[in-house]
């Protein structure tokens, strides 16, 4: 999946009922469903832990202080530049 991509699920899902959270537990049983999910294989679906340092580390208030710029379409264009910015260098998945 390109980063682009894996920023555009990761948002999504943080706005939906279900939320990063439910959908790791999702994960972990889907995953499990033969009941032989070992530590590190748990360890290695990490979108949880991704997502939301992702999403803490490049909001709003980031976007605001290193562009200057307001809410708009230039702002949520620059909020999901710098956030597959940040997937390219950061994430393992």
């Amino acid at each position: 999946m390109r980063n682009s991509k894996k920023v555009e699920f990761i948002e999504k899902v943080s706005k939906s009922a279900l939320g990063l959270e439910g959908l790791q537990i999702v994960v972990y049983c889907d995953r499990n469903r033969f009941g032989d999910l070992s530590k590190e294989e748990k360890e290695q679906c990490t979108f949880l832990e991704i997502g939301n340092k992702m999403l803490s580390e490049i909001d709003g208030e980031y976007i605001k202080q290193k562009y200057n710029i307001e809410n708009g379409i230039k702002f949520g264009q620059k909020l999901h530049e710098e956030r597959v910015k940040w997937m390219k260098k950061n994430c393992l998945f």
